[in-house]
């Protein structure tokens, strides 16, 4: 059978299910088979909202025999929904509740996790080889699930991995983050020589296994201003972390600061950096892929990647979203799994 790729409607109040409909209507159906996890309800009214036809193949289960080639296949989620609701909110979900545009709502959030949790364990069980997730609310999602982080820290916990990493793809520059969502003062004390030495064999790996370079140049950034000055970490933590990959016949370089590791890896003298912190890693990024950036887990047993922009509440269903970032987001994936 084809490689099959799962796709979750991320928040039905944003804009997941336009980009959706707009990516699918591009993309050819002759390599992988494709199967959508959301609401009929929602799609059908993205649908009519854009103006783009929505004619899917109808699944009753997530057995395989089920899917058809050269379709769109649809799950529906909404009776997992509905029994979320009740379990989450103790209460019926009422049939005259349907899913708020442009804002958080409780059925807006069983919905969109209910998706998500569908996919993140097919994906867990081996039933699929890649995910696209589209994207979602945390404030409405921990209206469900009150410890919930982000896809990247959920989807691993699905899938029973320790070791795992955030990584952001464009054309021009790739990106892993040793840190993900922490406050500044707190960046420092999170270094450890082994989650360093870690995410570079994410990041080596994933060159080499999915994107098929042979001997893939990583950049590591230093934390401190000019790689040893002003503190201690860069020598004391990042360094030997270095030497450690090195040591695994993995080609690393650093640390290298900041200015000058993203010139290097934007001139395609390294093919990926790894950055310490958010910010030192998504502010030149989304300089130069604000529109058109992937964000891919690393570490899990598929492939999972996302566009790396948010719901955008503020224009759902009005027909004004680029679909480039989630297009790139499903291409990248179709690419890793037919090379």
């Amino acid at each position: 059978m084809k490689p099959i790729i799962a796709i979750t409607m991320g928040d039905p109040g944003g804009i997941g299910p336009e980009i959706i409909l707009k990516s699918l209507a591009e993309i050819s159906l002759d390599k992988v088979i494709y199967m959508i996890i959301g609401s009929e309800e929602v799609f059908q009214y993205a649908s009519e909202r854009s103006k783009i036809p929505f004619r899917p193949h109808l699944i009753p289960t997530l057995e395989q025999s089920f899917l058809e080639e050269h379709q769109i296949n649809f799950l529906d989620i909404t009776r997992e929904a509905e029994a979320l609701y009740k379990q989450s909110f103790h209460e019926a979900h009422s049939k005259d509740e349907v899913f708020a545009v442009g804002e958080i709502s409780k059925w807006n959030a069983v919905l969109a996790f209910s998706a998500l949790k569908v996919g993140a364990y097919q994906g867990a069980c081996g039933l699929i080889q890649g995910l696209v997730t589209a994207p979602l609310h945390k404030s409405a999602i921990r209206l469900v699930d009150p410890k919930f982080l982000g896809h990247t820290e959920y989807l691993a916990k699905i899938a029973r991995v320790k070791e795992f990493a955030m990584m952001f793809v464009s054309d021009r520059l790739r990106v892993t983050l040793a840190t993900i969502h922490l406050p500044l003062k707190k960046v420092s004390s999170a270094l450890e020589t082994k989650d360093i030495l870690s995410k570079i064999s994410l990041t080596d790996e994933f060159l080499k296994r999915r994107l098929k370079l042979k001997r893939p140049k990583i950049g590591v950034a230093a934390l401190n201003p000019h790689g040893k000055e002003f503190g201690t970490e860069d020598e004391e933590i990042i360094a030997p972390a270095v030497q450690l990959a090195q040591n695994k016949g993995i080609e690393a370089k650093g640390p290298l600061s900041g200015d000058q590791v993203f010139h290097e890896a934007y001139e395609g003298r390294l093919d990926a950096v790894l950055a310490m912190y958010h910010d030192q890693g998504l502010a030149p990024f989304k300089m130069i892929a604000f529109r058109e950036g992937v964000n891919v887990t690393l570490g899990l047993p598929y492939i999972r990647t996302s566009p790396d922009h948010g719901t955008a509440f503020d224009i759902a269903y009005q027909n004004k979203a680029f679909p480039t970032a989630f297009l790139e987001s499903i291409r990248l994936i179709e690419k890793t799994l037919t090379a």
